[in-house]
């Protein structure tokens, strides 16, 4: 569980701290940005259209946030707030990576698109949701699986003998490849 994005998301259901411009590293994304969500209550989403996979300078996976803008607005930071504020903070205390996730999913794109595939849970929907896919001949996807704040990374072709890992596209470029669950395909970002 992300502890310290807990504690921004309690923070901010009690006030929006909007741009703290004392901050050493503001703005550590964009002028004028809200940072009462500095730490993501999300992370690692392992969607591509907020971050991605890099190595760490001790060569392991690491989901980057960079470049992600989309939790420093203001007006998403309120519609995150709203959300939770539904919930009693037990149930977010006790809540696992796939509460957050699942709820993502439902302030993006209105709904969850990912679903479990045995004991795998399949995000590849979530990333190719609203991007010009085509079909490929052949693929590959990544099997991820989140051990203290580092990613254990496989590649694999196709649903079987996954275990209890979250399914992702691999990203090359601008483009993700995967499965879609009857085609390999590819989609640009």
């Amino acid at each position: 569980m992300n502890e310290r994005g807990l504690i921004d998301l309690f923070t901010a259901m009690e006030a929006l701290k909007g741009p703290i411009y004392e901050c050493k590293y503001y703005p550590c994304h964009f002028s004028e940005q809200d940072c009462s969500l500095c730490f993501c209550i999300f992370y690692p989403c392992l969607l591509y259209r907020l971050g991605e996979i890099v190595l760490s300078q001790s060569g392991k996976a690491v989901w980057s946030c960079k470049n992600c803008f989309w939790i420093h607005k203001k007006e998403n930071v309120e519609e995150i707030v709203t959300y939770f504020s539904s919930y009693p903070r037990q149930i977010l205390v006790e809540a696992d990576w796939y509460f957050f996730n699942r709820a993502l999913q439902e302030i993006l794109f209105g709904r969850e698109l990912g679903f479990m595939i045995g004991k795998a849970y399949n995000l590849m929907p979530a990333n190719f949701h609203g991007f010009n896919c085509r079909s490929a001949k052949d693929g590959a996807f990544l099997a991820v699986r989140i051990r203290e704040g580092f990613l254990e990374v496989r590649e694999v072709k196709n649903f079987l003998d996954l275990s209890d890992e979250i399914l992702i596209p691999q990203k090359f470029a601008k483009i993700l490849r995967g499965f879609n669950g009857k085609n390999y395909i590819e989609c640009e970002l």
